[in-house]
């Protein structure tokens, strides 16, 4: 009965913020296969390896369990968690800060989701458990989330950026992942209630800087859509009244703006990613360019077919 209940509540809540998560990328949503991906490395793979690293290295370097949970854990964990992305990073997908927070964080839950059920299992007393599912919950998966989720952000700022930045903002994406790691350990290992109090508002802090962080690159994507579609507008593939409503989020849904024989949904997509793929054919390594902008040539095509069935309905009134 334990077994059953730690796995439900270590799961279901997991489940919701990943999926509060997903909703947060509004122009153009990770595909949940890729998503549900990372989330089974955290709640998997960076689990394993996160346990092995860190018994190999307090063992070699004899520390004791104090030192291990607020310097060793916050070391091996980040290092494992966000191991992977370096694999995500690399997938065509992953386009810019918001994807990077996306499955930084949904690594982090998943990371979080496995280390509370195995705090759950191990609780001795009801009491014990609830309070367990309750501060883990609340507090600790979130700050695996957060702390995944900022290096997220920064390989997702790097990605089309600089080279030369590249491996240094990554490295500094990484040390603060750590630090914030480290922080909120150590405000709940030295048993003082002014430091768990102070861990306490680190975390409501590492929400509030998430959710700017979000809103800030969302802010540019959208300012990228406009600028992208409104090049496509010039060239005659996006007519000029769709640029009122495909840059905006609340807009797009609004009926009216487009024939109902061209499907919006896929239109809204084709025409979000085309805007993306141009701005990431001048932006991406030279290797990749070829590949980019074959993309951007075949998206303009679905674009102009889609809304060629406007085109001829309209002729025949």
């Amino acid at each position: 009965m334990l077994a059953i209940a730690s796995l439900v509540f270590a799961l279901v809540p997991m489940l919701l913020y990943l999926w509060g998560v997903w909703l947060m990328d509004r122009y153009d949503r990770e595909p949940v296969s890729l998503l549900l991906l990372n989330f089974a490395w955290g709640a998997l793979g960076a689990i394993f390896f996160g346990i092995v690293f860190s018994i190999t290295l307090s063992t070699t370097l004899g520390a004791s369990q104090f030192h291990d949970a607020i310097f060793i854990a916050p070391f091996t964990e980040e290092l494992t968690k966000g191991l992977f992305l370096f694999w995500t990073v690399r997938d065509r997908r992953f386009d810019n800060i918001t994807d990077g927070v996306v499955y930084g964080m949904a690594i982090g839950l998943g990371f979080g989701m496995t280390e509370n059920f195995l705090y759950f299992l191990g609780a001795s007393t009801a009491g014990e458990w609830v309070f367990l599912v309750i501060i883990r919950t609340l507090f600790t998966a979130v700050m695996h989330a957060m702390a995944t989720g900022i290096f997220g952000a920064f390989m997702g700022l790097t990605k089309f950026g600089r080279p030369s930045l590249r491996l240094p903002l990554r490295v500094l994406g990484l040390l603060l992942a750590m630090g914030m790691h480290f922080f909120w350990n150590f405000s709940v290992s030295i048993n003082n209630p002014a430091a768990a109090g102070l861990g306490t508002i680190f975390i409501v802090l590492s929400i509030i800087v998430i959710i700017v962080v979000v809103q800030l690159a969302l802010l540019a994507e959208n300012r990228l859509l406009i600028r992208e579609l409104a090049d496509e507008s010039e060239l005659g593939l996006i007519p000029a009244t769709h640029l009122q409503y495909l840059p905006y989020t609340s807009k797009r849904k609004l009926v009216g703006w487009l024939s109902p024989v061209v499907d919006r949904k896929q239109y809204v997509q084709l025409a979000t990613r085309l805007a993306f793929r141009k701005f990431q054919s001048r932006n991406c390594v030279e290797t990749d360019r070829a590949e980019y902008a074959d993309e951007v040539e075949t998206l303009r095509t679905q674009i102009r077919d889609l809304l060629r069935e406007e085109w001829e309905t309209e002729k025949l009134y």
